[in-house]
């Protein structure tokens, strides 16, 4: 077995969202009997309905906590939020509708628009009392509507805010791929830029019909910059009231739809760092704005604001805040190798001396930050070789894909990298043990790799190193076992033969040749054209002679192209087998892992 936590820390970490949710919950309601100090103060106008809004809002949070660990300890229930309900890509989304992922849409937005059903009544009233008492009651509905959106607002920025990054508690107890959580960041962020946008355009058309008045006991019963003051209580207050439009103009209007562009894929693959660095921030100037704008808006950023805080904290103390010695040498072949400190290693995974022993987990991520390259940006790795008390953890990588502009190229983190690398060894000099931060090892929970009697491995490229790391692990545990009990294949899909030529996977060809039950199949697509996806996947699980018995699990890693051929072969088998189509075959079940780690 693998090297898990031990069950004190499992029961800590799976412990921390209903603790969290419970007291921020409690501290959000006190806080609306206490003084307030934002610029609109919700519950001041509407007690009963910001109360309401915030009882809902951890209710949603907590329904959708429920489902995440109903998906953890019930397999059923996984397979059935797993379900694609069709194998076609929904155009500008760029993913299949799943179950769960449907359910989980359609849950939000009910919790969001349903905000209507108690917000519309209770601001309507207010305003329409407003506007008759300055004789002008026409044009009020359009600041109900901005109240009535700001809400919705509320909601979307406290989902939003919610870590998803490889630190992050929700993949960690509810086995969420990284990539998962970023798609449900990247929509929830385009629907709360939408709203935030549609809630300041109309309170920007009240803003005009107001300026365009002409009776000074109208203009006197409204400010512009906080409405639900006159004059007067304005300048009784002091200047600190006047913050509610220009916080949610600066933020709604200019920061967060800022982000949201630099995000977009064509301009974050031009320029990473400038995308990582804006949503660094940017998100932390906006959360600062919005908590002065509207008092409800803090109440619900509480949960994500602790987390996000507490990641940073633990990635400042345990891998920015300190440097190690790394190797880096020239591997051959176009392959750069990074060997890091094993006993580094093991602190960071937190192991005893008892489990350094064990086989730790096959799938293993590090982030490496190495200032001599670049001293803001940090690289991520899927590991090569695992590391344990006897061997370092081993980290292979190629330089990123020629580009027109050589100065555009050479500035990648790689080319810098292995060009520093080159040069040493072009002059014969003994290559340096640079400084380095690292983050890891991150490991995912997938718990169908242990459950699989038959794993398929599809790689492309660098993509290899993780199937590396899992084709050693497996031959470990089951090399010896019949075929149709126990199998293992790997294809790799390379452009150049000379690419193969590593020493970490000649060594894996050799132990793979003395197995029965494991394949190492090298694809050169120069020579013999693109893979079928498609078929190396139906002749892997499809039956024919000495069929295989069992579950069957599928890695595929590498460019685009392969992973979404890949995952839509494995969709189309998967129905198929559930569909009872495979009759023949002695597969019991189909699951499959995407090494995706950007949108």
């Amino acid at each position: 077995m693998a090297v898990h936590t031990s069950p004190a820390r499992n029961l800590l970490t799976n412990s921390i969202i209903p603790v969290l949710l419970i007291l921020c919950a409690a501290l959000s309601f006190g806080l609306t009997f206490a003084p307030c100090y934002s610029s609109l103060c919700v519950e001041k106008f509407w007690p009963y309905q910001a109360r309401i809004h915030i009882a809902l809002y951890y209710t949603l949070l907590a329904s959708i906590a429920l489902f995440l660990a109903a998906r953890v300890v019930s397999k059923p229930v996984r397979q059935w939020s797993s379900t694609h309900l069709s194998t076609a890509i929904v155009p500008l989304v760029g993913k299949r509708l799943s179950v769960g992922g449907l359910l989980l849409f359609v849950w939000v937005a009910a919790f969001t628009f349903g905000s209507i059903g108690y917000w519309y009544p209770a601001e309507n009233s207010y305003w329409t009392a407003r506007g008759e008492k300055a004789n002008w009651p026409q044009y009020m509905y359009r600041i109900t509507w901005t109240g009535v959106t700001g809400h919705w607002c509320d909601i979307l920025m406290g989902l939003v805010i919610l870590p998803v990054g490889r630190q992050s508690i929700l993949g960690q107890v509810f086995g969420l791929h990284v990539s998962t959580l970023l798609f449900a960041h990247k929509v929830l962020a385009y629907s709360l830029c939408i709203a935030a946008l549609v809630h300041g355009l109309i309170y920007y058309s009240f803003v005009a019909a107001w300026v365009s008045i002409v009776s000074t006991n109208i203009m006197y019963q409204f400010i512009p910059d906080n409405p639900t003051l006159t004059w007067r209580e304005a300048g009784v207050k002091g200047p600190y009231s006047w913050f509610t439009l220009p916080t949610g103009a600066i933020s709604g209007i200019v920061l967060i739809p800022i982000m949201v562009i630099t995000s977009l894929p064509v301009l974050r693959r031009i320029n990473y760092n400038t995308f990582y660095y804006i949503h660094v921030v940017f998100a932390t100037a906006v959360i600062v704005l919005v908590s002065l704008h509207a008092s409800t808006s803090f109440y619900f950023l509480l949960p994500g604001l602790i987390l996000w805080l507490a990641d940073w904290a633990w990635r400042v103390r345990n891998a920015l805040g300190r440097k190690v010695e790394v190797r880096v040498q020239n591997a051959g072949n176009g392959w750069y190798r990074i060997t890091l400190p094993a006993k580094e290693a093991e602190l960071e995974k937190g192991d005893s001396a008892a489990n350094m022993e064990a086989t730790p987990d096959p799938l293993s991520t590090y982030y490496v930050n190495m200032p001599s390259v670049s001293r803001l940006q940090i690289h991520p790795f899927t590991a090569a070789a695992i590391g344990h008390s006897s061997s370092p953890p081993v980290l292979l990588f190629q330089k990123g894909p020629e580009r027109k502009k050589a100065k555009q190229r050479d500035r990648e983190w790689t080319w810098k990298l292995g060009a520093l690398v080159d040069v040493n060894k072009e002059e014969a000099a003994p290559i340096p043990y640079p400084k380095a931060r690292f983050e890891g090892p991150y490991t995912p929970k997938v718990p169908d790799l242990y459950a699989a009697d038959h794993i398929l491995a599809v790689v492309g490229g660098t993509g290899i190193t993780g199937a590396l790391c899992i084709a050693n692990w497996w031959a470990a545990k089951y090399s010896s076992l019949p075929a149709q009990t126990k199998s293992f294949r790997l294809v790799w899909t390379i452009r150049d033969r000379a690419t193969a030529q590593v020493e970490e996977v000649q060594q894996l060809q050799a132990l793979m040749r003395g197995a029965a039950n494991m394949e190492f199949h090298v694809h050169v697509s120069s020579s013999e054209g693109r893979l079928d996806a498609e078929e190396e996947v139906r002749g892997f699980v499809g039956p024919k002679e000495g069929a295989r018995q069992g579950r069957v699990w599928v890695y595929v890693s590498g460019p685009e192209g392969l992973l979404a051929g890949v995952e839509t072969a494995c969709v189309k088998e998967e129905k198929e087998l559930s569909r009872g189509e495979r009759s023949g075959g002695m597969v019991s079940g189909l699951e499959w892992y995407v090494a995706r780690w950007s949108l």
